[in-house]
């Protein structure tokens, strides 16, 4: 009898488990398990079950790990999940520094998703099976740093402190070390051109430019720093200030105190203030970096940056480009992408000298009748905008080399295509017409592409 109840308790068990599979990355082949062809067989889930799906996985991470971990944990997990709802497999991968035996930490999650996951199922799932991948960092990650090694170069607090022949070091790497303060030690170098203070916790900064008079570039992206807590001195050596993720508001005035900067990046930075005043005596600045910084209009002002090459705006909230924008004749990059532009500049033709011009992911459906005069365009990206007929502007670009029209909702081949004089890449992937049987059914139309030496991705 004790036998027959032993070998029950063993089946219910084995049931109970069979409902589903927990397998780390490193054991997946030694189960039998396939991940491509389990890829392959399960589709993507809707918005809703994905997200019910990693807010049980969040609340199991949350129960089963420390809170705040050192070294800290990734988890790499990839979910396929039956119609019904219920996990078949989870296949996991916890990674993490020193501190930790691998195997231990394997079986704990092992364990802990097997009960976070066991009889649970997704209450909104979408009928069919499907698949959810997701990844998840538990505490501080460990810092890679990036240094640049050499006989000129010092990468540390400790070997700055301490190092001798101080007048042949032209580059001090102190970044992602989490100073609070600007050590004076930088001051120990007269002939530093580049100084690395990234990826820190500074609040304020103070640089006396006359104690590092040949210093060219300064490098202090992701700090905490504001338009008040920054001040440089006058000089005329620096030519790159990279101030990217930090906390300005506006162009810092101190940046003018910087009569040969060349390059100022901004982006990452919620740029809230910027007026047409922000962008006085600036002219010498060559590359503007805005990305990302929650522009929704763009001062007029920009207009006074007459040497500007390149521009980077991408990832705002533009929904237009102020007309005063042409005047920026020595424009050769012009970066507008991920904003929410519906047209462009009438008068867009005034930047004659642009050679690469990004506009993807916009809301524009035509283009300005003047652009054909822009015969410079080497590099144009308009893919994932909202063109339902193909622009027969860009027939007339006789130097185009890339075309990008990749997630427009042209229904049919664009034929107008094949008036493309000159063309070495087109990217047409994502459009409405391409479909199952378009490689067939477009098949001319590709081929003349093709012998014209053009690379079609689509």
């Amino acid at each position: 009898m004790k036998a027959i109840v032993s070998a029950l308790i063993c089946l219910c068990l084995h049931n109970t488990y069979a409902q589903i599979r927990v397998l780390s990355v490193k054991n997946v082949a030694k189960e039998g398990v396939n991940n491509v062809a389990l890829a392959n067989d399960y589709e993507r889930g809707n918005t809703a079950a994905v997200k019910e799906v990693m807010n049980k996985f969040s609340e199991v991470v949350a129960s089963a790990f420390p809170k705040d971990p050192r070294p800290g944990i990734s988890i790499f997990t990839q979910f396929y999940l039956n119609a019904s709802g219920s996990v078949d497999y989870l296949i996991f991968d916890v990674r993490t520094g020193e501190g930790y035996n691998k195997d231990s930490l394997d079986e704990h999650s092992k364990m802990a998703f097997l009960a976070g996951f066991e009889n649970w199922k997704v209450t909104k799932s979408p009928g069919r099976k499907f698949s959810v991948t997701s990844f998840q960092n538990i505490g501080k990650q460990p810092v890679i740093r990036e240094v640049r090694r050499g006989d000129s170069s010092v990468v540390d607090l400790k070997s700055a402190l301490v190092f001798h022949d101080t007048l042949k070091v032209k580059r001090l790497y102190l970044n992602q070390l989490e100073l609070k303060t600007l050590p004076d030690v930088i001051y120990r170098f007269p002939n530093l051109e580049e100084l690395y203070l990234g990826g820190n916790e500074l609040k304020a900064v103070n640089i006396n430019m006359q104690r590092l008079s040949k210093l060219t570039q300064l490098h202090l992206q992701g700090n905490q720093l504001t338009n008040s807590s920054f001040e440089i001195s006058p000089n005329k050596t620096l030519a790159l200030l990279n101030l990217k993720e930090n906390k300005f508001d506006d162009i810092p005035n101190v940046v003018r105190e910087s009569k040969k900067l060349a390059v100022l990046w901004l982006g990452g930075n919620p740029l809230s203030a910027l007026s047409s005043r922000s962008f006085r005596k600036l002219k010498q600045v060559r590359d503007l970096n805005f990305y990302k910084s929650d522009i929704a209009v763009l001062p007029k002002g920009i207009k006074k940056m007459k040497n500007l090459e390149v521009l980077d705006l991408y990832y705002n909230k533009l929904e237009q480009l102020p007309n005063s924008i042409v005047r920026l004749k020595r424009l050769t990059h012009f970066a507008v992408s991920n904003n929410q532009l519906t047209s462009l500049p009438k008068k867009i033709d005034k930047l004659k000298n642009v050679h690469t011009f990004y506009a993807h992911h916009n809301h524009l459906s035509k283009l300005p009748e003047r652009i054909v005069k822009m015969q410079k365009l080497k590099i144009m990206d308009l893919g994932y905008n909202w063109f339902t007929t193909f622009p027969a502007e860009l027939t007339a670009f006789v130097n185009l080399q890339e075309l990008d029209l990749s997630s427009n909702n042209f229904p049919d081949f664009p034929e107008q295509l094949l008036n493309i004089k000159r063309l070495d890449k087109l990217y047409l992937r994502g459009n409405p017409f391409l479909k199952e049987d378009a490689e067939k059914r477009y098949n001319q139309q590709l081929g003349l592409l093709k012998n014209k030496n053009i690379e079609v991705f689509y």
